[in-house]
């Protein structure tokens, strides 16, 4: 079986990039979806909907699986079968065959995520350090490396189903030899790593995600809209607002396990999403350009650290916590749209910003449940305050 030489943290580390370039591969190809199954906005509105809808319904099969087959085993299984459905979507037809193509890509790939998140913080237990931030940060890495390459491949003219193939197979490696090589580390370790909360901690837990992905994904499918339609700029100057927060994404969470460690998860996820709420209020207020980038990196900078410390935490909580907060995360990608969609529509742009700001706020309220949080065993924090 294939395993990476180089041990178990370049696996969580391709691991998650994988994880983040198959994400990336719906949204740089959708030309080709729209040409090949005659899709109007509508459709493509529910083929996204469908895929977040699966990422939400998988938690009841992803805690008994997670249970039933641990992160490793989950992660070998289900790396495979995304690869398989994945290679399987250019090949289905009509629009009804599609939807159900991507809501069985939903619940996989929501699967392989709650499997290497659950490695990830068995993982930071084992060494007694932090690396979920860092991890997550190759997830944005692998996802704009897979929008480049795929970026080219589309203008080579290469053909979705060979692309979607392609990508699949590599995924499915990547992810059965993280899984081996996982495999093979725990079984020289026996450090116990399961840490058991209250249920209502998980609810809490949950919710902040939930929170921190509508915050997320508002920003990353509005940025656009708003500086193209509200402030008038040009298409290709409307795209640098989503370059700035995924960047600033990107960057925030390589520096966030060390920001944690030091001052404690509470008062970084606070702070940032205090620092989130001022500056989209800011920009909501004042509608200018500038302010308005600008606004869109602190976002990035403000919201890094919260979904990482989430997962840490989770995954010491055992299977079933992380299972149920990843599915609560889901739910707010898929209702976040429609929520900012309904303000867009029946009040401006400028509400939406507003409105982002409003759960930024929440976020810095809800932040409250991560008191109760632990650090990694061995590592040095600061008290949660």
């Amino acid at each position: 079986m294939l395993k990476f030489p180089a041990g178990p943290l370049w696996a969580l580390v391709t691991g998650f990039a994988a994880l983040g370039g198959v994400g990336s591969v719906l949204m740089t190809r959708q030309p080709e979806f729209y040409h090949r199954w005659n899709l109007d906005n509508a459709e493509w509105g529910w083929a996204l909907f469908a895929t977040g809808l699966g990422g939400v319904l998988a938690y009841p099969l992803n805690r008994w699986l997670l249970a039933r087959w641990g992160g490793r085993g989950m992660l070998h299984r289900f790396g495979t079968a995304g690869g398989i459905v994945l290679a399987v979507i250019p090949w289905l037809p009509g629009v009804p065959c599609l939807l159900a193509g991507l809501f069985a890509q939903g619940v996989i790939y929501n699967g392989v995520g709650v499997a290497i998140n659950q490695q990830a913080s068995q993982w930071e237990l084992q060494r007694g350090t932090r690396m979920m931030g860092r991890l997550h940060a190759t997830f944005f890495i692998g996802s704009v490396l897979s929008a480049f390459i795929s970026s080219l491949l589309a203008a080579l003219a290469v053909s979705l189903p060979l692309h979607m193939a392609a990508v699949g197979l590599v995924a499915a490696l990547i992810h059965r030899a993280a899984a081996a090589t996982l495999e093979a580390e725990a079984a020289r370790s026996t450090t116990p790593v399961a840490v058991h909360h209250a249920p209502e901690s998980w609810l809490g837990l949950g919710v902040l995600l939930c929170g921190c992905t509508v915050l997320e994904s508002g920003v990353m499918g509005w940025a656009s809209v708003y500086l193209n339609q509200s402030l008038n700029a040009n298409e290709s100057l409307s795209g640098i607002g989503l370059a700035l927060f995924s960047g600033a994404m990107a960057v925030g969470r390589l520096f966030s396990d060390g920001l944690v460690t030091r001052h404690g998860a509470l008062c970084i996820v606070r702070t940032g999403a205090i620092v989130c709420a001022i500056a989209l209020a800011l920009a909501a207020w004042l509608h200018q350009l500038p302010v308005a980038m600008l606004a869109f990196a602190v976002t990035g900078l403000g919201l890094a650290a919260a979904a990482p410390v989430i997962f840490s935490v989770a995954g010491r909580m055992g299977g079933e916590a992380l299972a149920l907060i990843a599915g609560l995360g889901a739910l707010g990608g898929l209702l976040g749209p429609v929520i900012l969609g309904r303000v867009a529509s029946y009040l401006s742009l400028d509400w939406v910003l507003a409105t982002l700001a409003a759960v930024a706020v929440a976020i810095a309220r809800q932040a409250a449940v991560l008191a109760a949080s632990r650090p990694p065993v061995g590592a040095v924090s600061a008290p949660v305050h």
